[in-house]
């Protein structure tokens, strides 16, 4: 190789190497003061992650869940992170094991968790029975008399709405939450407060069934009860939702103590209606109520 030729390899060469270098030189540091954990491949959880980090309005840095468990605690030192944004059940779970020196605001997950630590509030997904009782008043008021059934924990998060068209009936059990739909001949429409222990496919299955023999609606708590026979659903708008926790977050990171913030139902709602089951049951949805509507499934 003459000379020529090898002055052109090396600097070839060592161009080569600077240009591999670049991405580690210009990467920016990874530390961010807050960061969210969250199922991030499923897009009403990204959707909320957008609006969450829309609304801090500074670096955030998000994780999938799986990325962080187990070693939670080890990735906040490293960031040196001030608040994380947990957003499902896995990722609470994790984040209230942190100390509470770090700022954690929860999302997704049915009801508040079950927790003493301080430094910690945010937005629960469940709808309130005060949503149903409202919507039914306005639209539909043939339906005098709901019943309500739930566990104890529930009842006192999501209840809380006294007057006499609703009947509440505590249940620690699958099978006693069937034997208690069975009795419930004289109701004009039941509700069954989320509980993933309670409502599991077997148990859904016999309340459809309850619901098309008896000729009493279910009122659901999910399109996909809406989509497989209830009357309505009234579900939590994730953009909105999203929106919501990255307010408290915000709020929480210039006060310096979530605790001080109330847990949170979402202060939106989407509406969803089953016409084929409202024509089955003999009810007719105003077209009020219908143009209200985020989904309608013929």
């Amino acid at each position: 190789m003459n000379r020529k030729v090898f002055r052109t390899c090396r600097a070839a060469l060592v161009m080569l190497l600077l240009l591999c270098s670049l991405p580690f030189l210009a990467r920016p540091s990874l530390a961010a003061d807050a960061f969210i954990v969250g199922d991030i491949q499923y897009k009403p959880v990204a959707d909320v992650v957008s609006e969450i980090k829309s609304a801090l309005k500074m670096r955030v840095n998000v994780y999938a869940t799986s990325e962080v468990m187990g070693k939670l605690g080890s990735v906040v030192n490293k960031e040196g992170a001030r608040l994380v944004v947990a957003l499902g059940k896995d990722a609470v779970d994790e984040a209230v094991k942190l100390p509470p020196t770090v700022t954690v605001i929860y999302g997704l997950v049915i009801a508040p968790p079950k927790t003493t630590r301080p430094n910690i509030t945010g937005v629960y997904m469940s709808t309130p029975v005060v949503e149903y009782i409202n919507a039914v008043r306005k639209y539909l008021p043939s339906i005098k008399k709901i019943s309500v059934i739930g566990s104890q924990d529930l009842m006192k998060i999501l209840d809380g709405y006294r007057r006499s068209q609703v009947e509440a009936y505590r249940v620690s059990s699958s099978s006693e939450l069937v034997n208690t739909v069975d009795r419930l001949d004289d109701s004009d429409a039941v509700l069954l407060l989320p509980d993933a222990a309670l409502l599991t496919a077997t148990v859904m299955d016999k309340v459809y069934l309850f619901s098309y023999r008896k000729n009493i609606p279910l009122l659901g708590i999910s399109e996909g009860n809406v989509k497989h026979g209830a009357l309505f659903a009234i579900v939590f708008d994730p953009e909105s939702v999203g929106r919501q926790i990255g307010e408290k977050a915000s709020t929480a990171l210039s006060n310096g103590d979530a605790g001080q913030l109330q847990p949170s139902p979402p202060a939106k709602f989407n509406l969803c209606l089953n016409t084929n089951t409202a024509r089955k049951m003999g009810i007719t949805f105003p077209e009020e109520m219908v143009l209200k509507a985020h989904k309608v499934y013929p």
